[in-house]
């Protein structure tokens, strides 16, 4: 049996190192940690994960929104995260639960967008 694919936009790859290694039974992740390479066949992708550290990764984040693979987006930044809520049709992952709620939330969103 085949797993799907995730791909994780994580320039600092300390989200996408928990995501390998919560999940590596169900999905296989791709990081990319510079945007130049992240538009690169998106759609043999699941599922992507967006984590946004700076104002710079929100910027590309636009630019890969509403490309039809549902997407996960998460940051560490409470301000942002609060800003993010407005925006529809996002899934978006609060950071600020311990690890044992977040790899619960996420188990969730994967399995309401079919990833696992």
């Amino acid at each position: 049996m085949t797993r799907k694919k995730g791909l994780v936009y994580d320039n600092q790859k300390y989200f996408s190192r928990l995501l390998k290694y919560e999940f590596q039974e169900d999905l296989s992740f791709d990081t990319y940690c510079d945007f130049k390479y992240f538009d690169v066949a998106l759609n043999d992708y699941s599922i992507i994960i967006f984590v946004i550290y700076s104002e710079e990764e929100l910027f590309d984040f636009m630019k890969v929104y509403k490309k039809g693979i549902p997407l996960i987006m998460c940051t560490f930044s409470k301000e942002r995260f609060m800003k993010l809520q407005k925006i529809d049709d996002l899934i978006l992952l609060d950071t600020s639960k311990i690890r044992a709620e977040i790899v619960t939330d996420l188990k969730y969103y994967f399995n309401l967008v079919n990833a696992l």
